[in-house]
């Protein structure tokens, strides 16, 4: 199992320019109830693939932690925003989970 600082010091070695984006899963007691069966059933599936990554340290809002590396620029895009990106003013009333997968966009 490899923790998200290990990927973001793995990006930080692309070469200069390069963007990485990832999605990841936030803990679990901060899902939304409603949200919350679905994505404990995705993380025991991805656990039996050893495919989880998890993060070691709580949410931040700072554009760095102690997990990026000074050469990497971070960009946190939480479910909120990408609502208001691109789902705000429809008639169908589609929207991402609140509070579970985000996105991580990383620039060296």
């Amino acid at each position: 199992m490899r923790d998200c600082a290990a990927t973001l010091r793995e990006v930080a070695s692309l070469a200069p320019g390069s963007i990485f984006a990832m999605s990841f899963l936030l803990p679990l007691q901060l899902a939304d109830a409603e949200t919350r069966p679905g994505l404990e059933l995705a993380v025991k599936g991805a656990r039996q693939r050893n495919a989880v990554h998890e993060l070691r340290h709580p949410r931040r809002r700072s554009s760095r932690s102690p997990a990026t590396p000074a050469s990497a620029q971070r960009h946190h895009v939480s479910t909120d925003d990408l609502a208001a990106r691109y789902f705000a003013g429809r008639s169908d009333s589609p929207c991402p989970a609140r509070n579970a997968e985000e996105l991580l966009v990383a620039r060296t």
